[in-house]
């Protein structure tokens, strides 16, 4: 996973290349499945603030050999990309993958989700994280860090919602705002997110896009609001 917050508009030509070499080359631990065509070679997705409008664009196809990843085009402030592994090779096709929108939230995720929200995506067999992002959207009243901050915590603290779940890594826009989120249960080595901030711009990313030593792993539980460069982040604490 990619996302970017931007004082001045930028080019997303050098994330795009990232989620190509992701889906090659991304992290994979010890006793993971690789898998023909890359790491992560189960569809991708892209969207970015372009006025008053997100624009999307996915795919089912691997991002590192796919000729619409490497012809797409874009400038702007706000940006979230995703390429996927999916747990069932099955279900890839571009309407599986990431980012999903439900009315002006827009949600990229990495992890598995059980209870009441796997349960139901597998009766209307769509992705837990379509069900996790409508339940988001609609407990999520106040649009701010500290709204979310509130909403994640009630929602990830209710076993019976989202049962005994891998990882919670959140990509969130929403308006003009953009948010990071790291919760593992498991494999805390595979499930990362690194942060880079300063210039008017703030970055996260699954591994980091580069050698520059300012990327840093955010702690378990950090959230984080990218805003234009200058984040600010709040530590959720949840129960053993």
């Amino acid at each position: 996973m990619i996302a970017f917050s931007s004082k001045e508009p930028r080019d997303v030509a050098t994330y795009l290349a990232s989620l190509a070499r992701f889906c090659g080359s991304g992290n994979l631990v010890a006793g993971w499945e690789r898998r023909p065509g890359g790491n992560h070679p189960d569809g991708w997705g892209v969207a970015w603030r372009a006025g008053d409008e997100i624009r999307m664009v996915k795919s089912g196809n691997p991002a590192a050999s796919d000729p619409l990843l490497s012809e797409m085009n874009a400038v702007t402030g706000r940006f979230i990309g995703h390429v996927r592994y999916a747990s069932d090779p099955g279900t890839v096709c571009a309407a599986n993958s990431h980012p999903f929108q439900a009315l002006g939230v827009t949600l990229a995720h990495n992890g598995t989700f059980y209870g009441k929200i796997g349960a139901e995506g597998d009766t209307r067999k769509v992705s837990d994280t379509v069900v996790f992002l409508e339940l988001l959207e609609n407990r999520w009243m106040e649009r701010t860090l500290s709204g979310l901050s509130d909403t994640l915590r009630r929602i990830l603290s209710e076993p019976e919602i989202v049962g005994k779940y891998s990882a919670a890594n959140l990509l969130i826009a929403a308006g003009d705002a953009l948010f990071a989120f790291r919760r593992y249960r498991r494999n805390g080595e595979y499930y990362t997110l690194y942060l880079k901030s300063g210039d008017g711009l703030a970055v996260v990313a699954s591994e980091p896009l580069d050698a520059d030593p300012g990327w840093r792993l955010l702690a378990d539980g950090e959230l984080v609001e990218l805003s234009q460069g200058v984040p600010r982040s709040v530590l959720l604490t949840f129960p053993a």
